[in-house]
């Protein structure tokens, strides 16, 4: 059965849930809004999606699914330099009371909730880097750290957004690398915050 065969309401849980599937069924088309899913790395408990993450070169974005029908004054979010905690306002469970990967700029990091592709909310958590152009191996400590080859091609991914910072003229989106991939942080003498 082709995916537009299916339900409505069907459609647009594949198009949240599986955005890459839902674009390969024709669901929806190619775009730099949906292109980033791709690059989202997801956290499962018990065969549950807790949350997906992605880094660059000076931050680190957590989104989670809210339970429906909470709206953003309902959440108790609280961001440290080292520790994340994500609850609803009254309950003394939390969804997420970890420490972070990485070191963050507490005072520069926020939330917000937002639509998604296909309907629905999301938290959207962006933690400011401590340290610019440094790799976390998890957005969380004690979570499945990146795979060797992800791992890789989130350097490599960094470091052409530190080219393409450094030298704005010029377009490094396409430029790969050979042999073993660098640190960003510390190649040719590292990178500044500017």
């Amino acid at each position: 059965m082709p995916a537009s065969a299916l339900p409505k309401s069907a459609q647009d849980e594949l198009v949240r849930e599986h955005p890459e599937m839902a674009m390969k069924a024709g669901l929806i088309q190619q775009t730099k809004e949906n292109k980033e899913y791709k690059r989202r790395k997801q956290h499962y408990h018990n065969g549950q999606l807790v949350y997906e993450w992605e880094q660059s070169l000076d931050e680190v974005n957590i989104y989670i699914t809210p339970p429906p029908g909470v709206t953003a004054d309902m959440f108790d979010i609280e961001i440290k330099s080292s520790h994340i905690t994500v609850g609803i306002k009254g309950n003394t469970e939390k969804y997420l009371n970890h420490d972070l990967g990485g070191k963050c700029k507490h005072t520069e990091s926020y939330w917000t909730l937002e639509d998604v592709l296909g309907g629905g909310k999301e938290i959207h958590i962006t933690l400011t880097k401590m340290a610019k152009a440094v790799p976390w191996e998890s957005a969380l400590q004690g979570h499945q750290p990146l795979d060797p080859v992800t791992a890789t091609e989130v350097r490599k991914d960094i470091m052409r957004e530190r080219f393409q910072e450094e030298h704005p003229g010029f377009d490094f989106s396409g430029a790969d690398f050979n042999g073993q991939v660098p640190d960003p942080s510390t190649f040719m003498g590292g990178v500044g915050y500017r």
